[in-house]
């Protein structure tokens, strides 16, 4: 904004000589003013985005040293409410945003040890990536980003659903029991959990707008 405004202001043209140094101060004083401000903001905002990526070093050690019970339960929600934590603690600088996949690999590995349903676990960790995403201040654009990517996928898995139970004519006279008609039918049916997985994603992300 103030780039168009010190713009606009050389295009505007000449002024009395008279009134010209005067002018000039004015306008070169609210340009120093405006950028001042600016400039703290950012320093305020950077100060909070470091100080998110320290409290979030300390959540993935701590998550990286966390220690199970017998109560498989218990344990999903103790890793649940860590997951939510994570979530609260806010967005870190630019060139410290690895630290979310070092995140995400963690939790796989404790939802794994933990024997947890792949889709949920899947869906635990979009919501915490949505949270991410809505955080971030760019105008919606990485969520309309995402969006856009989760409808290509849907087009994607669809497309290859309908290519498969296509290739299905080909048995016509084929028993179910044939180990390729097996074979085609557990894809479409991978296929479709697959499809499922991303309509509920595509729901949770329209939530947000």
């Amino acid at each position: 904004m103030m780039k168009k405004i010190q713009s606009d202001w050389k295009k505007i043209g000449h002024v009395p000589r008279k009134d010209s140094d005067k002018i000039w101060k004015q306008f070169k004083t609210a340009c120093n003013f405006y950028f001042d401000r600016l400039h703290a903001k950012r320093n305020e905002a950077n100060k909070e985005f470091i100080e998110a990526f320290k409290k979030k070093q300390e959540l993935l050690d701590t998550l990286k040293n966390i220690e199970f019970s017998d109560d498989k339960n218990k344990d999903l929600e103790k890793i649940k409410a860590h997951v939510n934590t994570w979530k609260n603690l806010g967005r870190v600088p630019n060139d410290k945003r690895f630290i979310e996949g070092k995140f995400n690999k963690t939790v796989d590995a404790l939802f794994s040890k933990l024997k947890i349903d792949k889709n949920e676990a899947e869906m635990i960790k979009f919501e915490t990536k949505l949270e991410t995403l809505n955080s971030n201040d760019d105008n919606n654009r990485s969520l309309d980003n995402e969006r856009s990517f989760i409808r290509k996928k849907i087009d994607e898995v669809k497309s290859q659903i309908n290519q498969l139970e296509n290739n299905l004519q080909f048995f016509t006279n084929v028993d179910d029991d044939n180990p390729l008609v097996k074979e085609v039918n557990d894809n479409i049916d991978k296929h479709k959990k697959e499809l499922k997985l991303w309509k509920t994603k595509l729901s949770k992300i329209k939530e947000l707008y």
